[in-house]
């Protein structure tokens, strides 16, 4: 069986999904994706796949001190794409820093330029701040950030990073790693500094991916291979995962997930989605 795959950014994956483009999307934000459709057990399914951490990638010119490990707090952050943090030296940077060298460099912030739920993932941990207020288009993954230069992808913003002297840019772990960028370490609730880690819970900027599919725009065979890579996926594919830096759910909830896939009726919501259509069809005015 093969599956194509393209990154395209969550708002355009439901897009594609919804105009029956593609047999099922990703988020990172599962509220973008909720929405009816008919009844109960034919209504959107979205499916926690993996988790990882929500990185802060960054580029700053090598010194005496490069190797210790840049801190910082979510309200800085929240300053830092905000633009209201402009300067790597700027003094609420150092106080996180004591004894580091910091440059007087222009920070540039780099941010998706496509709608992702990894932008509206890492926008509501911004909030948690209490200093971010960032216009936002209603229950989606569109965030219009106030400055920054846009990437495609977690792929581009990682990129961009890598180029640009006194870049920083939100992204997954792997894509750091990939790229080799330095990232930086976070204040818990518990007031110390955490490194981005698969297993580290004191890092507070998790992120889990979620596979989003509507029952009714499945076929029957294409139902049954959707849901064995999807159980493949959460077992199987554990290793796979954490050589990318993502883990699979816990137990307990890939067993609900695995019952709540096994209710779902896919010919039935098949049939009665073509139902639906082919009423809207009859009603339609004569041109």
């Amino acid at each position: 069986m093969r599956i194509n795959y393209f990154a395209v950014g969550s708002s355009e994956g439901i897009r594609l999904l919804e105009r029956s483009e593609a047999d099922f999307a990703a988020t990172d934000k599962p509220s973008i994706a909720r929405a009816a459709a008919g009844r109960a057990q034919c209504a959107r399914a979205v499916i926690p796949m993996v988790r990882g951490p929500l990185v802060l990638g960054y580029h700053l010119p090598p010194s005496p001190d490069s190797a210790t490990t840049l801190r910082l707090d979510v309200a800085t952050l929240a300053d830092i794409f905000s633009g209201r943090v402009k300067r790597w030296n700027d003094a609420r940077i150092r106080s996180l820093n004591p004894g580091r060298s910091l440059p007087a460099l222009p920070i540039v912030v780099v941010h998706r330029a496509d709608g992702s739920g990894t932008s509206r993932a890492f926008s509501d941990f911004l909030s948690t701040s209490g200093r971010w207020a960032v216009s936002q288009a209603g229950d989606t993954s569109e965030v219009q950030w106030p400055v920054g230069i846009p990437a495609e992808g977690n792929a581009g913003v990682a990129l961009e990073v890598k180029v640009r002297e006194g870049a920083i840019g939100y992204m997954e772990l792997s894509y750091a790693r990939q790229n080799h960028l330095a990232v930086a370490a976070i204040r818990g609730r518990e007031g110390d500094f955490a490194l981005p880690g698969v297993d580290d819970v004191r890092y507070p900027a998790p992120a889990v991916t979620w596979l989003v599919f509507d029952p009714g725009r499945l076929s029957a065979d294409r139902a049954e291979k959707l849901v064995a890579f999807i159980r493949w996926a959460q077992r199987e594919g554990s290793p796979q995962a954490r050589q990318l830096e993502y883990r699979q759910p816990e137990p307990d909830s890939i067993a609900y997930y695995d019952a709540l896939l096994s209710r779902i009726p896919f010919e039935s919501c098949a049939a009665m989605r073509s139902d639906s259509a082919a009423r809207a069809l009859s009603q339609a005015p004569a041109r």
